[in-house]
């Protein structure tokens, strides 16, 4: 035992010493194009690209969604303004232009250029200029100023700013960004593309293969990929000088791969207070709902689309947010955190100007966080929880509320009459989930939970079934009723005075949203003052050294094609239509692990030794699914999609021992517009500018 004891010694001794050492990337690789990582590319690469480099891939990169609403990325992959994204990204879409085709389920190809079909409000966005507003953002902004008061004047200077911009480029989209917690502001300005047409969507069951099982997991066979085309003025765009160019050969192993892409949102500036709240109190609550709410779509989701869609987008957030609390439960993790966050505090305490300015953030956002943590059960259960007499007495009160703006009020009272009152099975089981789990996080002196159980006694035994039974036989659902007492000369006294059971419930809890509301903007503003500040610290210790969380907008990240060790194992860099097919018959075709027919009769045609998925060292996040996968030359090698299991916790730390980007190869993508869709037009489209 003594040579154990003493390697283990030496063990912890350099732990302990590693502790101490700044981890810089421990904020992870998602830089942005105005502040590239020059020095960082040049040591850990030998690769110096210049400015042109950077502004080919900033130009051929896309962000897409709504014009008000992007949720994705894409890239130019062609002269006549091809569009590669994800499937998963516009299946909505698809679901709303299909009609009675079954496009989502069953695939859509169009043969020719001439049956490519629109997809109104889909938009993609190509950003074209970066300007640093930072100081125009804080202009009058004083020392003296409460946090509510700052926000205020930020918000409005920031209005001020898109103003000029929009006047001075009427036909572009702008947008201030701020980075570093609001330490730095950028103003960005598009080119939005807002004729798009679908091209080339495979199978749902191609795309999404493997299901919620292999969702967030490697080695993966999900062929997840789209192709859209941008059109101007009724014709394909022109995009010739802002494309990324088809490798003939897709990714191998060890190449040097960059993501272009917008991810969503990041935690890693968090505070070690902050993240504690989020495992406590936030990730739990969240999980909660998803996971019962799961269970309950499913029995549904067969046979109603928009049921399955949705199901299928709360299966991912489910899972999502679970790896990223099982990081937060990771003492071996959090150990690194906190010793990255001691390694920067003691950088601010060794400065006596730094001391001075940031010395007190991580006490007062401590603080801010207990208050946080009292707040959050309280806002996340104090809704109308889907039962609409209660949702409608909200907007009567709303309505009748003197000290709201008039506007406001006769929105309300718009909104309330509009409102149609209605129910289902399902309805009702998600009503009695929402108020079983207050249950377990609500005092049971709760007034919104006395309310609504009436005359029970608050707790564990309220039939609460019962409870929304007799709130759904209230006169709130008549929009006779609802009428008659919004336009009557004493309708506040008689709503005050009524005892309906939804009135009675809604009279408790639009005041208790009200002032949750007025809470939460509070203690919010008074949180970015402190991230502001903890951005500031970040930029006067750490410099260009490290990227700021992720903001929904454009950055690139750099990475290597690699696979790693797991489960006592190896994952392989790539995966191979062989895996693919044998994965199907291993589980006797039984879904989610069913390839569709057109897939099972192309066999014999589709090259099984082609690769289909691969991982890399890329930092990326929700939002970077759509970004292309190009190599130092800016060539396609692959389609982001995911992220393993793994990089879950990369959303408050960032590691890359065994967290991995999950991309579609080329050779997919390929294989499946050949074989599968007979897309060969788009194949020699790819192929014209491939290298």
């Amino acid at each position: 035992m003594k040579p154990f004891r003493t390697s283990l010694t030496i063990l912890l001794l350099a732990t302990s010493a590693a502790a101490q050492s700044a981890d810089n990337l421990a904020l992870g690789k998602m830089w942005t194009f105005e502040n590239p990582p020059l020095a960082y590319l040049k040591q850990e690469y030998g690769f110096e690209p210049n400015q042109a480099w950077f502004d080919s891939l900033r130009l051929g990169a896309l962000r897409l969604g709504e014009r008000e609403n992007p949720w994705c990325s894409a890239s130019f992959v062609s002269p006549q303004g091809l569009v590669m994204t994800n499937h998963h990204c516009v299946r909505d879409k698809i679901a709303q232009i299909q009609e009675d085709k079954q496009w989502v389920a069953n695939g859509f190809a169009a043969v020719e250029m001439t049956d490519e079909v629109p997809i109104p409000g889909l938009t993609v966005h190509q950003l074209v200029e970066q300007t640093d507003v930072t100081a125009d953002v804080e202009k009058g902004i004083g020392e003296g100023d409460d946090a509510t008061v700052a926000a205020e004047k930020r918000k409005a200077n920031i209005a001020a700013l898109m103003a000029a911009a929009d006047k001075a480029h009427p036909d572009s989209m702008h947008q201030v960004v701020a980075l570093y917690e609001g330490a730095v502001h950028q103003l960005y300005r598009y080119r939005v593309y807002d004729d798009l047409r679908l091209v080339v969507a495979p199978h749902l069951q191609t795309a999404h293969f493997g299901g919620d099982h292999d969702n967030f997991t490697y080695p993966r066979w999900s062929i997840d990929f789209s192709f859209l085309r941008a059109y101007q003025d009724g014709k394909p765009a022109d995009t010739k000088e802002c494309y990324f160019r088809w490798r003939a050969q897709g990714a191998l192993e060890n190449d040097l791969v960059f993501v272009p892409g917008n991810p969503g949102d990041t935690n890693r500036q968090m505070t070690v207070a902050q993240l504690e709240s989020q495992r406590d109190i936030e990730y739990p609550l969240i999980l909660g709902q998803l996971g019962n709410g799961c269970e309950l779509l499913r029995p549904y989701a067969a046979d109603n689309p928009g049921i399955l869609t949705t199901l299928l987008s709360w299966e991912n957030s489910r899972k999502a947010i679970a790896g990223m609390l099982d990081g937060l439960r990771d003492d071996a993790l959090m150990a690194k955190k906190r010793a990255h966050e001691e390694h920067f505090q003691k950088a601010v305490d060794a400065d006596p100007e730094l001391k001075a300015k940031f010395g007190n953030v991580w006490k007062e956002m401590a603080a801010l966080m207990q208050a946080h943590r009292a707040l959050e059960p309280k806002a996340h259960f104090h809704s109308s929880s889907y039962i609409g007499t209660v949702e409608r007495g909200v907007l009567v009160a709303k309505a009748f509320d003197s000290t709201l703006a008039e506007d406001v009020r006769n929105a309300a009272r718009e909104e309330a009459l509009a409102m149609k009152v209605g129910g289902n099975p399902l309805t009702a089981a998600l009503v009695l989930d929402h108020f079983e789990r207050a249950t377990k996080w609500l005092p049971a002196d709760d007034p919104y939970l006395a309310a609504v159980a009436g005359d029970q006694k608050t707790g564990s035994g309220v039939d609460w079934q019962a409870a929304v039974k007799r709130l759904d036989k209230s006169k709130l659902r008549q929009t006779k009723f609802v009428k008659t007492l919004l336009e009557a000369d004493d309708g506040a006294a008689q709503f005050a005075a009524s005892d309906d059971p939804a009135v009675v419930v809604a009279r408790a809890l639009w005041p208790l949203m009200r002032s949750e509301e007025k809470q939460q903007t509070d203690v919010a503003a008074a949180i970015q003052r402190q991230g502001i500040l903890i951005g500031r610290a970040l930029h006067a210790v750490y410099g260009a050294k490290v990227s700021p969380d992720a903001t929904m907008t454009l950055r690139f990240s750099d990475g290597r094609v690699a696979g790693y060790p797991y489960d006592g194992t190896l994952a392989p860099w790539a995966t191979t239509f062989y895996g693919l097919y044998g994965r199907t018959i291993e589980f006797g075709g039984a879904h989610p692990f069913d390839l569709p027919k057109p897939w099972r009769d192309a066999e014999a045609e589709v090259d099984l030794a082609k690769k289909v998925c691969f991982v890399s060292t890329n930092d990326i996040v929700g939002g970077n699914s759509g970004s292309c996968v190009v190599d130092k030359d800016l060539r396609v090698v692959g389609l982001i999609f995911d992220g393993n299991i793994e990089s879950l916790p990369n959303d408050f730390y960032y590691t890359q021992e065994k967290a991995r980007a999950v991309s579609v190869h080329t050779d997919a993508i390929v294989e499946a517009l050949q074989h599968v869709y007979g897309m060969g037009r788009v194949v020699d489209e790819l192929r014209a500018g491939a290298k």
